[in-house]
């Protein structure tokens, strides 16, 4: 699963790096994060009006009907593998794919009461994008509009699998890769045609969903500080050194 991630690198830098458009009513809204957990806002990349841009959203989708009194968070995650069909995603897997802009994410390894987190970033430090979904809510008791989103996870690479089974999927760099998970727009209507279509979509969208190279990712040892969701600071990224065994 991916529980809590990072996104250090300046907005305008991320736009530059993935040749995206800023959202100009969130760039004062925006902050390094070192430490972003579930409900938190956080930035994502959507297709809109025919554009790719950075907006704001926040962690955790809850289902189609809105947030509930009992759903304050919502799903973090949703497994690539069935999301397309599965009817807590299937819609937002169709019409609201988005892009999760990071650096890095922690995973932590060990036994209960002593586990270790680790931070896996690219060597450089360069933002990546996790493919994700999204849904735009009216809550049925304030009127407030959300934008919530999720984090899609597949199978660990060889780098993750000795620290969890699971990861955030990594869509390829570029911006082709970009426009491969966002763009496809998916047919309206009930006829068999417009169905075939749709299953034609999932099928070629679920083919995306994939671990990403060994080689992407190193994996940083990390204090324990990060546990706390109080703590969103550089310290929470600096390397420490592991007792010898």
């Amino acid at each position: 699963m991916c529980g809590r991630f990072t996104l250090t690198t300046r907005y305008q830098d991320l736009a530059d790096h993935l040749q995206l458009e800023l959202d100009v009513g969130d760039v004062s809204q925006y902050r390094p994060r070192y430490n972003i957990a579930p409900t938190q806002t956080s930035v994502i990349a959507i297709r809109e009006r025919d554009r790719h841009r950075l907006v704001h959203a926040r962690w955790g989708l809850p289902a189609p009907f809105g947030p509930g009194k009992d759903d304050p968070v919502g799903h973090i995650n949703a497994r690539a593998e069935t999301a397309a069909n599965k009817p807590s995603f299937r819609g937002a897997f169709l019409n609201g794919r988005c892009a999760v802009a990071a650096d890095g994410f922690f995973e932590w390894t060990g036994p209960k009461g002593q586990r270790q987190p680790y931070w896996f970033h690219r060597a450089g430090g360069e933002p990546m994008l996790l493919a994700g979904l999204y849904r735009d809510l009216v809550h049925p008791q304030t009127g407030e509009s959300l934008r919530r989103f999720t984090i899609l996870t597949c199978a660990a690479n060889q780098t993750l699998a000795p620290y969890h089974r699971r990861m955030p999927v990594i869509l390829a760099p570029g911006a082709a890769s970009l426009a491969s998970w966002l763009d496809p727009v998916a047919p309206a209507g009930q006829s068999a045609h417009a169905k075939q279509d749709r299953e034609a979509m999932r099928a070629s969208l679920s083919a995306l969903l994939v671990p990403a190279p060994d080689d992407l990712l190193v994996a940083t040892p990390v204090s324990s500080r990060v546990n706390s969701t109080r703590h969103d600071d550089p310290e929470c990224v600096e390397a420490i050194d592991l007792p010898e065994e």
